[in-house]
């Protein structure tokens, strides 16, 4: 068991070091934002003990080869990012999303930028993947969209994301993803990690794909390989 336990250690540790090196190359175009950078993959795990291989299986499970490159929004995708890079895929770099924790009314009024990666010229009508942590509104990835198409001439990009938060009662107002055939339109294919069980407890999810302990504790030494190989 605690073979098993150090082995989760050792991954939240590997991936969130390499999350803050690669956070350093844009953390100049965060300074004097009060919205604090979150692993989110560190913080909705790491009470738990257990780190969400299922993410990482439901990567791997991607097919690769229909893909030209995935897409990180920066910055609450970029821990997720890391573990397609590990899987070998190019991952290019957009900012999107709140400044300062401020609520947005519309899309537009979020932040974008698309020049903080030099590699982004060469998506140009290509197909790609989003990657995003999770969504509410799904504002962000659909404003990323928006922006990509002007720009790059992609076509319908498909989307990752470790969840989406279900419709509730506990956001009113809110102008929800899950189940908005016109917001989850803008995407091809919407590939899911985890799923909501659909009620208040304090960790609301659950994995989409059951992984036997065997099983898991092969994917972890092998995505604990890999990252070290980054």
């Amino acid at each position: 068991m605690s073979e098993k336990i150090d082995l989760d250690k050792k991954l939240f540790e590997k991936l969130d070091k390499l999350t803050k090196k690669k956070f350093k190359k844009f953390s100049k175009y965060y300074v004097n934002d009060s919205k604090l950078f979150i692993n989110k993959i560190l913080r909705d795990n790491l009470i738990s003990g257990k780190f969400p291989i299922h993410i990482y299986k439901t990567i791997k499970n991607i097919d690769k080869k229909k893909y030209d490159s995935a897409i990180c929004l920066l910055r609450g995708a970029l821990p997720y990012s890391i573990i397609f890079e590990a899987l070998g895929w190019k991952v290019h770099y957009v900012i999107c999303g709140r400044k300062n924790e401020k609520i947005v009314g519309h899309r537009l009024e979020l932040r974008f930028n698309r020049s903080v990666d030099r590699s982004m010229k060469s998506i140009k009508g290509k197909k790609y993947l989003i990657v995003e942590n999770n969504v509410v509104t799904g504002n962000t990835p659909i404003r990323a969209t928006e922006e990509l198409k002007k720009y790059f001439s992609i076509r319908k990009p498909d989307l990752f994301l470790d969840y989406i938060i279900p419709i509730n009662d506990w956001m009113k107002g809110a102008d929800f993803f899950d189940g908005n055939k016109s917001k989850m339109g803008f995407f091809g294919k919407i590939y899911t990690a985890t799923i909501s069980k659909k009620n208040r407890c304090k960790n609301p999810f659950s994995p989409r794909i059951k992984i036997s302990p065997r099983e898991s504790l092969k994917l972890k030494d092998e995505l604990l390989c890999k990252l070290k190989a980054l």
